[in-house]
């Protein structure tokens, strides 16, 4: 029996996508230690061609390998939108990463936050502005701190959680003035 030409078998190649696949990786070396400013990045190559190819359904790239996928899709001169797709990130922080199409990847690489460094900024705002007596917010953080709830507090908690068994949320809770 002869097969025709567009039933050809191509190894390791999903069927129906051997003309659209990009390859990242061999078998042999499914991840890389990359060097940057940070210090060492582990990528997960086999993630990046999956996620590349539109095969990333249900998890998600890191930050690093993420860049490295945006790098590689860019280079063949895929549109920022479909990149955005396939890598799970919004057009805001590829353009953070890559200003340009042509930004090197080691430059993007310097741009981009770790998550304990995201961690620490938002501690950070949160000791910066804490949350106001008289309001929920503010009795959680009397809780939170292991500290006596203040009057304007515990009303306001109250208000919150009355309206909270009314609307099954607390957005849009009145607040008490302080």
């Amino acid at each position: 029996m002869i097969r025709p030409e567009s039933s050809r078998v191509v190894r390791g190649v999903p069927v129906g996508r051997d003309r659209d696949w990009i390859p990242v990786t061999t078998l042999a070396v499914p991840t890389v230690w990359l060097a940057t400013a940070d210090g060492l990045v582990c990528l997960d190559l086999v993630a990046v061609e999956l996620a590349a190819n539109g095969l990333r359904d249900g998890w998600t790239l890191t930050s690093h390998e993420a860049a490295f996928t945006a790098d590689l899709l860019l280079q063949r001169g895929i549109q920022p939108g479909v990149i955005n797709r396939l890598i799970g990130v919004s057009g805001t922080t590829l353009r953070k990463w890559f200003p340009t199409d042509d930004t090197p990847l080691h430059e993007a690489l310097a741009r981009i936050r770790s998550r304990a460094d995201a961690g620490k900024l938002s501690a950070e705002r949160a000791r910066q502005n804490p949350a106001p007596c008289g309001t929920y917010h503010g009795a959680q953080r009397h809780q939170k701190r292991n500290e006596p709830v203040c009057p304007s507090c515990r009303e306001a908690k109250r208000a919150a959680d009355q309206h909270y068994r009314k609307h099954g949320t607390y957005v849009g809770a009145p607040s008490v003035a302080a």
